[in-house]
C-alpha cells in the first residue's frame, strides 16, 4: 500500500503566475536500514541469515562502485543497468579540456529493469495527511492530553522524538 498526500502547486515552477493544480505526493512510512532490509529478505524463505545477506549486499555495492570507476556499465538483470555520466564544464578548444579541471562530478545513473519500469499496475493507494498536517494533529493531541491531565504545558518540551509518527504524550 502506497500512502500519498495531496498538494496544491503551480503547473510551471518557472512562472509564478501559472495555473495551480492538485498533485499527489508519495509518503514513505519509513526508511529501512541495510540490516532491516537484509532481515526482511532472510524472512522470505532464504537459506541465508541476515548477516550473510548484509555481506552479499555490501560486496555488490563495493564491486559495483569498483566496476563503474573502471569505466564499465553493470547490468544486474531485472534490477537494471548502472553506469556513469559526467558533469563537465565546456571549453572552446578540445586541446584545452582537462578532466581534473573540467569534470565537476561523476554521477551514477540507473536504467531500471523491467520489474521497476512502472509499479502502478501492482500498486494500491491510500490517501493520508501531509507530514505538516500530521505533525499539527499530533501537537494538538498532546496539548489536549496535557490539558486533560491539568498540566497545561506545551508539548514542545516533552520527551517525544518530534517525529510525526510519535504519538506518545
Amino acid at each position: 500500500m502506497i500512502d500519498y498526500s495531496l498538494a496544491l502547486r503551480v503547473t510551471n515552477p518557472s512562472e509564478k503566475d501559472s495555473a495551480k493544480r492538485v498533485f499527489g505526493n508519495a509518503q514513505q512510512r519509513e526508511v529501512l536500514t541495510l540490516a532491516d532490509f537484509a532481515r526482511h529478505i532472510s524472512q522470505h524463505g532464504s537459506i541465508y541469515d541476515r548477516s550473510t545477506i548484509v555481506g552479499c549486499i555490501t560486496a555488490v555495492v563495493d564491486c559495483l562502485r569498483e566496476e563503474l570507476l573502471n569505466g564499465n556499465a553493470v547490468s544486474l538483470g531485472e534490477l537494471g543497468k548502472f553506469y556513469v555520466t559526467l558533469s563537465t564544464e565546456g571549453v572552446e578548444d578540445a586541446t584545452e579540456f582537462n578532466p581534473n579541471t573540467h569534470v565537476h562530478s561523476v554521477n551514477v545513473r540507473w536504467d531500471k529493469g523491467s520489474n521497476f519500469s512502472n509499479l502502478k499496475d501492482d500498486a494500491s493507494f491510500r490517501l493520508v495527511s501531509t507530514r505538516k498536517e500530521q505533525a499539527a494533529a499530533i501537537k494538538a493531541e498532546k496539548e489536549g492530553l496535557n490539558q486533560e491531565m491539568g498540566t497545561g504545558g506545551s508539548s514542545s518540551g516533552g520527551s517525544g522524538s518530534g517525529d510525526p509518527g510519535d504519538v506518545n504524550p
